[in-house]
């Protein structure tokens, strides 16, 4: 279970510029939920992923991760029980690295082993196994340098590197962003598979409300730093985009006006 117990984040405190991206921010999310955030720019939705993962110290709150309190925890030690993927194809991975050299990282990560790459038959049979369900190509091109992957490629990669040794909890950060629609989808469903096969608790920023709305199971709304909205069960699997917009304005009195939103 994941916990974030009444978390403040404030920038700039005691400045002109004095932003509270956090505002009192509490939610429970249950092992195995499937959590999609939205929320225009400024809501709070990256700066609370952050906090999490221990990117930015809160002023305020807990953080607690099957019932230990992490909130104290530095980035670096989180990482070893955390996974992320972020919305740049490039982060995540070290692309002057072969393929089968950073999953060597990912997957010796979780148990603080050293750089030996031990890239034996097994191993490299084990990443083989990994890949081959992506129809991407990447098993058959483990000595291929990152950088000379496609944006869909490095991405589907990392989520792999993420999730490999099954993290208690995955973060991901607008992650299709910079995709193109047709390899969006496909990262999307890759996602999906790995998330529900592996029952691996999960947070998910989009602007796309299309896919927040028929990915996970629970989808929540920011707003100037706060939830607004909690949506799951029997209200989710039958939320539309139009009623999600007329909820948003009945709740808040005013428009949900967001240019990068995606409605479909």
């Amino acid at each position: 279970m994941v916990i974030l117990d009444h978390i403040q984040k404030i920038f700039h405190r005691n400045t002109p510029n004095e932003n509270q991206a956090l505002d009192d921010v509490s939610l429970k999310i249950k092992e195995g939920d499937f959590v999609t955030v939205i929320g225009s720019n400024g809501a709070g939705k990256s700066t609370m992923l952050n906090a999490i993962a221990g990117v930015y110290p809160i002023d305020g709150g807990k953080i607690i991760l099957d019932d230990v309190d992490i909130t104290s925890l530095a980035e670096c030690k989180r990482a070893a029980f955390i996974g992320r993927v972020f919305q740049d194809p490039m982060l995540g991975t070290s692309p002057s690295m072969t393929i089968e050299k950073n999953l060597s990282m990912a997957y010796a990560r979780p148990k603080n082993m050293t750089l030996r790459w031990g890239l034996d038959f097994s191993r490299r049979k084990l990443f083989k196994d990994y890949l081959k369900n992506i129809p991407l190509g990447l098993e058959k091109r483990l000595s291929t340098k990152v950088k000379l992957l496609s944006g869909g490629q490095r991405q589907a990669l990392t989520l792999v590197m993420a999730t490999m040794k099954k993290p208690k909890l995955l973060l991901l950060d607008e992650h299709t962003a910079a995709l193109d629609p047709k390899t969006a989808l496909l990262v999307n469903r890759l996602t999906e598979e790995i998330v529900h096969k592996n029952n691996i608790t999960t947070i998910m920023v989009t602007h796309n409300l299309e896919h927040a709305i028929k990915m996970g199971n629970r989808l929540i709304m920011m707003h100037k730093g706060q939830i607004v909205m909690d949506i799951k069960g029997e209200e989710k699997s039958t939320m539309t985009i139009p009623r999600l917009l007329n909820k948003f304005e009945q709740l808040q009195g005013e428009k949900f006006a967001e240019d990068r939103v995606m409605l479909a």
